[in-house]
């Protein structure tokens, strides 16, 4: 288990890199739109909608699992540590199991939903072209698959220790 995980945390470090990435890029253009507007009294065109259809997504769902598996997320631990081991233990393993089954949906609907967007060819208007942008959709389900297999780690480890552990590290 601990050599898949190994390529899974070199799949969510380049989701992270993605992530980051695009967040430069997205301060890069907010901050070129708002000195041209400033400046020369004229902004980027379609720095908006490029910034809402094609960065959001990418910032967002690539670094998702990267976050949930970093413990920055709030979980629900705090509130369960005085219980005995078994209890905890119990009470993470349902937890986990009911966070997976919701982010499998919001994967499997996700993904539906960005077969729709392939189908209609989305896309929004940019100085009377269109620009298509339901390929980006894609990255949505990816994001909570991601996060759904970060969850699978988490269930195999708690079910393999007697400890409940939120951590795959340990």
């Amino acid at each position: 288990m601990s050599r898949a995980y190994n390529v899974f945390e070199k799949v969510k470090i380049g989701g992270l890199i993605l992530s980051g990435s695009t967040i430069f890029i997205m301060m890069l253009l907010i901050v070129g739109d708002v000195a041209l507007r400033n400046l020369v009294n004229a902004s980027l065109l379609g720095s908006y909608e490029i910034t809402q259809y094609f960065l959001m997504p990418l910032a967002f769902f690539p670094g998702l699992a990267y976050a949930y598996g970093s413990g920055i997320m709030p979980r629900v631990e705090m509130m369960v540590v005085k219980l005995k081991n078994k209890f905890r233990r119990n009470i993470f393993l349902a937890l986990l199991i009911f966070e997976f089954i919701l982010f499998l949906m919001l994967t499997f609907y996700g993904f539906q939903y960005a077969l729709i967007g392939t189908q209609e060819s989305l896309g929004f208007s940019m100085k009377g072209t269109i620009i298509t942008y339901y390929p980006i959709l894609y990255f949505v389900p990816l994001g909570f698959l991601l996060l759904s297999i970060e969850i699978l780690f988490l269930i195999l480890k708690n079910f393999r220790t007697d400890t409940p552990t939120l951590s795959v590290k340990n």
